[in-house]
């Protein structure tokens, strides 16, 4: 193990990390949101009348915080207000407003085709190579 060429491998990764986050802050800053309300819209146009619980699950952020950008998002009429589940009255659901929907869609989409141009651009194969790299790391943190 050469413990200096793997710190200058990670910190190269971690700033590619740093950087390709930048991309997209920088992009739903562009739009009136933050990185966090980019990822929230996303989730919400994926799957819609979900719950905080859901959208924690898959962005990782806190609940507090999660909470913090629907009251945002219904303070500008992106979001409607919270309402109970008919599966789960415990859970409440997260609904657009046509408008917000439209809106969200846009920012979305747009976001997704540069992405997806980004990733074309390097080819099938090495696209596939990235993935299985990025799974292994992944996969491997896992274990410490």
């Amino acid at each position: 193990m050469n413990k200096k060429k793997l710190k200058e491998q990670s910190e190269k990764l971690f700033k590619f990390h740093v950087e390709v986050s930048g991309f997209y802050n920088e992009y739903a800053k562009s739009k009136g949101l933050t990185y966090s309300g980019l990822k929230v819209l996303s989730i919400l146009i994926d799957i819609p009348e979900c719950t905080q619980k859901t959208i924690a699950q898959y962005t990782y952020l806190p609940k507090q915080t999660i909470n913090a950008i629907i009251k945002s998002l219904i303070k500008k009429g992106i979001l409607e207000s919270l309402q109970e589940s008919d599966k789960d009255k415990r859970n409440k659901v997260i609904k657009f407003t046509q408008e917000g929907y439209q809106y969200a869609q846009k920012i979305v989409e747009k976001a997704k085709e540069i992405e997806y141009r980004a990733l074309d651009s390097i080819g099938e194969e090495k696209r596939n190579a990235l993935i299985e790299a990025v799974s292994l790391f992944r996969d491997n943190l896992k274990i410490i």
